[in-house]
């Protein structure tokens, strides 16, 4: 996810430096050893250590060793297990230490189900281990506990997101120097009940919405009915901000095979394939939850570094198998960025002679370091009011969209929220409006804010203006040499629904100027607002790299100046273009065009044909007139918005973009007739611990005589050192051709699979990243100009064309790849498998085809 484009993580981000300018010196209480049994001197697994009078434990391993640390511990611990005297032990704080546990075995029969505690502090099976028997019954009977097992159903839902500054220490942090002047947050600090910590509310998000499910055909749609973002409406985007929450914090089943949370999919114990990878022991047959008397079952991970849930399932104690509660967590040594720490409790009540989720709870700590300043991050549910078997109107289950907010969802007052909230806010989650109010009006939050949404992107308010982007002031490529450029664009100031953006540039080795401007009329109240519907006007006086048209990024962007190969083929092009765009909130979207563009040989480029009498002869240049029509559906897609472009976030389904052209010869000056048509299928799948993979498949067809080249499929190439998922990377610049083409990418993360089964990669957390990537095409006689002297020649190297097709077999390439370097990085070792004989290959250590690209990569 690429978070940092987005405005509406400054405030965030913001919040967070202030904490993190100064060092924390609190010091951390550590306690490890290992937990027995006194009278056999054998280990206890899966025995209860916590600071006594705080919720900050952990469990002993298979071994019976422990490790335990904390800035807000106790002066003792507190180490209990089933069948065995509780022990509270005095310790040091704030001092690193290690003991040994020896607990007294009491008699205990666990009845039931054939389980006896023995002295000597192992749990024996008359049988067949019990714990794996019970959870095979679960799983047996998981339909008949599924809420979705009725035909139809309704529910009202309240969801509150909230997010806290923590891992500090508030006395020494108001004694630093940085925060002089920030004094007034302190007074916004509480302790949390989780783990003793102290927190700082800085943003809250509610959601109050009622949903809907049919059986058959199946159908679930949620109408929220409002949204609301406390405090925190002048520096975020709260439609955004309230997507970004959505990916981060999604709705849970406990039943099904596999839990995605933060976009990575978790084995759930209730897998068919969990007696496989989980541990399971049954801690208790007499546990009560909420009155009812149920058997704690407690599980743990084969291998502590896969995406796999520790913690305890409870199990209605009767041929129901239903759960009623679930405590779940993951392992500290689990392959996971920046998450710390994570719970998930859900609890279950009887409805109806059904039992439903009623309170959902998952909570995250955040943070780079294991000790330095995080984030908390807390989700939390309430489920009331069902309804079962009421079947309503249509329009209640209709269309593919999931999610739908009613028009004035964003603006809902206080009497709605006053009567929607399940629960009433607390003391401190009411100062958050007071908090930020002070904070904006504090002058050195104005100052660090104006530096982090500089840094963040790319651009620097002033009023109605924005300038920028900085990354785009300077790069350099042969032809333009050192290119200096100089842009803006006006914001919501200036006005809700008009966009202005123009910029300048100067090449210090052609001499040449370049500018274009641009003017947005939005439908919408303001040009941000989504799903768009927008009319645009803008004309370009620029170069072009010919064959790149780059996706998400800027050609003369700084970290593109570092490229291999040669890469001096141009066109200087004056284009005038002319867009309708709509999209619809079922996320279907038009894109209607007519551009009118001049394009000019320069650099490396000649437009050299033979004409009539055999003479070779060149053309300074040609002008096309075309209409343009891409259709792009994306079933429940949703998406983090940067400022001028945005991020789509993937789902489970699939993303289709149909693309139309055609070229009308005389309209406006136009020199040919042509027509092009393109279908991109997208579809991302989830294989549970196999990771996660991106399938993109794309078939296109150009009709035309005489076509240039230049306007037909050039697949996208790379020639920088930084991997491009979207082009084919070890390929050149204007190397292939075709009039009608098919071609295939496949890409799988596979989350550290097989890292993790090696120590050394285990312990870096380092992960597995494999592609294939694949295109077939021909070029027609009428086209090609090795069959035609008359057409637009292919341009040369040195008197010999770079230009070929693709006739003879695919073009392919394929690599394999290091993820989660630093957690950040990835590097791809590339291999190209055929056309070794194409001039100026890449190659590494002699070997042809052969390359390494690396890139900046964020996942958890």
């Amino acid at each position: 996810m690429k978070f940092l484009k987005s405005k509406n993580h400054l405030f965030l981000s913001l919040l967070f430096s202030c904490f993190s300018i100064a060092a924390i010196s609190q010091k951390t209480t550590s306690v490890k050893g290992q937990v027995i049994d006194a009278d056999t001197e054998e280990p206890l697994l899966v025995a209860d250590v916590h600071f006594a009078g705080t919720n900050i434990g952990t469990s002993t391993d298979f071994d019976g060793y422990f490790e335990l640390e904390s800035k807000e511990a106790s002066d003792s611990i507190e180490v209990s297990y089933v069948g065995y005297e509780t022990q509270t032990i005095a310790i040091q704080k704030g001092a690193k230490q290690e003991l040994n546990v020896a607990l007294l075995p009491v008699s205990v029969n666990l009845g039931g189900l054939g389980i006896v505690v023995e002295a000597k502090g192992r749990v024996k099976y008359k049988n067949d281990n019990p714990a794996v028997r019970l959870i095979q019954n679960v799983i047996k009977h998981k339909a008949d506990n599924r809420i979705s097992a009725m035909d139809y159903y309704e529910y009202d839902k309240y969801e509150k997101v909230e997010f806290d500054l923590n891992n500090f220490d508030p006395e020494k942090m108001r004694k630093k120097r940085a925060f002089k002047k920030f004094q007034f947050l302190f007074d916004y600090v509480d302790t949390s009940e989780l783990n003793g910590k102290p927190y700082l509310p800085f943003y809250i998000q509610e959601t109050s919405s009622k949903v809907y499910y049919r059986k058959k055909p199946k159908a679930e749609k949620e109408f929220r009915q409002g949204v609301n973002i406390l405090g925190m409406e002048d520096y975020v985007n709260v439609e955004d901000f309230s997507t970004m929450m959505d990916v981060l914090y999604q709705d849970i089943d406990i039943y099904d095979n596999n839990i995605k949370l933060l976009d990575i999919p978790f084995l759930s114990p209730l897998n068919p394939a969990s007696k496989n990878l989980y541990r399971f022991y049954i801690a208790d047959t007499a546990a009560v939850v909420n009155g009812n008397t149920c058997i704690k079952l407690t599980m743990f991970p084969k291998n502590n570094q896969e995406h796999i849930f520790k913690g305890d399932l409870y199990i209605l104690k009767d041929s129901s198998y239903a759960v009623i509660k679930a405590d779940l967590g993951v392992d500290r040594h689990i392959n996971l960025n920046f998450v710390q720490d994570l719970k998930l409790v859900q609890e279950f009540t009887q409805k109806d002679g059904v039992w439903v989720l009623s309170k959902d709870k998952l909570v995250l700590d955040f943070a780079i370091t294991k000790k330095g300043t995080g984030i908390f991050g807390k989700r939390e549910v309430s489920y009331k009011d069902f309804v079962f078997g009421k079947k309503r109107e249509d329009d209640k289950y209709a269309g593919t969209e999931q999610v739908v907010a009613v028009d004035d969802a964003y603006k809902k007052g206080e009497d709605f929220w006053k009567s929607a909230r399940h629960d009433t806010l607390s003391k401190q989650e009411q100062g958050v409006f007071q908090m930020i109010d002070t904070l904006q009006k504090t002058p050195a939050f104005k100052t660090i804010k104006t530096i982090i949404e500089l840094a963040f992107t790319g651009y620097k308010a002033f009023g109605p203006v924005d300038i920028g982007p900085i990354g785009n002031f300077y790069s350099y490529n042969p032809v333009e040499g050192t290119r200096l450029k100089f842009g803006g664009e006006t914001n919501l100031k200036f006005h809700p629904k008009l966009l202005f953006a123009g910029y300048t540039a100067y090449g210090l080795k052609d001499q040449e100027w370049k500018y274009g401007a641009s003017v947005l009329y939005s439908f919408k109240e303001n040009f941000k607002e989504n799903p768009k519907h927008f009319f645009r006007l803008s004309y370009q006086h620029e170069l072009k790299l010919i064959g790149q048209d780059l996706k998400f990024s800027s050609a003369d962007n700084f970290l593109l100046s570092f490229q291999r190969g040669s890469r001096d083929k141009y066109l200087f092009y004056d284009k005038y273009k002319a867009e309708y765009f709509l999209e619809l909130d079922n996320n279907l979207s038009w894109d209607f065009s007519y551009t009118n563009t001049d394009q000019l040989a320069y650099g490396g480029t000649i437009l050299k044909f033979t004409d009539e009498t055999g003479e070779t002869d060149f053309l300074p240049g040609i002008r096309t007139s075309e209409l343009g029509l891409t259709l792009r559906f994306a079933p429940n897609e949703q998406y983090l918005q940067g400022r001028s472009y945005r991020v789509p976030i993937f789902n489970k389904f699939p993303v289709f973009k149909l693309i139309l052209n055609a070229g009308i010869k005389d309209m406006l000056g136009g020199d040919y007739n042509y027509g092009s048509a393109s279908l991109n299928i997208f579809k991302r799948f989830y294989l549970s611990l196999l990771g996660s993979s991106r399938f993109e498949i794309e078939g296109g067809k150009y009709w035309g005589k005489g076509v240039p080249y230049f306007l037909l499929n050039l697949p996208k190439a790379n020639q920088s050192f930084a991997y491009r998922t979207g082009s084919f990377n070890m390929m050149n610049y204007q190397e292939f051709v075709n009039d009608a083409y098919v071609s295939v990418s496949y890409e799988h993360y596979f989350n550290g699979f097989f890292f993790n089964r090696i120590p050394l990669f285990r312990k870096l957390k380092l992960r597995e990243v494999a592609t294939f990537k694949a295109i077939y095409g021909q070029l027609s006689d009428k086209n090609n100009p090795n069959k035609n002297p008359a057409l637009i020649q292919f341009v040369e190297e040195n008197g010999v064309p770079i230009t070929y097709t693709l006739e003879e077999k695919p073009y392919m390439e394929a690599s394999v790849g290091v993820m989660n370097i630093f957690k950040f990085g990835r590097i791809d070792f590339l291999r190209r498998l055929n056309y070794l004989d194409n001039r100026d290959l890449p190659n590494l250590f002699g070997v042809k085809g052969l390359g390494i690209r690396g890139k900046l990569q964020f996942s958890f």
